[in-house]
């Protein structure tokens, strides 16, 4: 029987290091918080796939997890999409599969 409540924080997603990637589906999105390393956005994503060894049993309709970042794509790129209500790039974060890749420079970007 599914249980009928399940209240609490996710888990924070581990980080990618250079050269790898995760695949993920954005359940929110990007909520400003403060953190003691400074200001960060915490969106709550659908992992399904990420190459870090704890996750290498992930179920297949992958685990709820926070991805906690200040990477530059979200800071200011995505949330530029949110704050200008670009309909089509809104439906899209939601609807589309993303792959967060960190580059060999460290740069992330999101692709769906």
């Amino acid at each position: 029987m599914p249980k009928k409540y399940s209240l609490g924080t996710p888990s924070l997603m581990r980080g990618l290091d250079k050269g790898q990637e995760c695949e993920v589906k954005f359940l929110t999105d990007p909520k400003p918080v403060e953190t003691e390393h400074g200001s960060k956005f915490d969106i709550q994503v659908q992992l399904l796939s990420h190459p870090h060894e704890s996750y290498s049993s992930l179920p297949k309709e992958g685990r709820r997890l926070t991805w906690r970042t200040n990477c530059h794509v979200v800071r200011v790129t995505v949330m530029d999409l949110f704050n200008n209500n670009t309909e089509d790039f809104q439906k899209d974060w939601y609807d589309c599969t993303w792959t967060i890749s960190c580059k060999e420079d460290g740069n992330i970007w999101i692709d769906a």
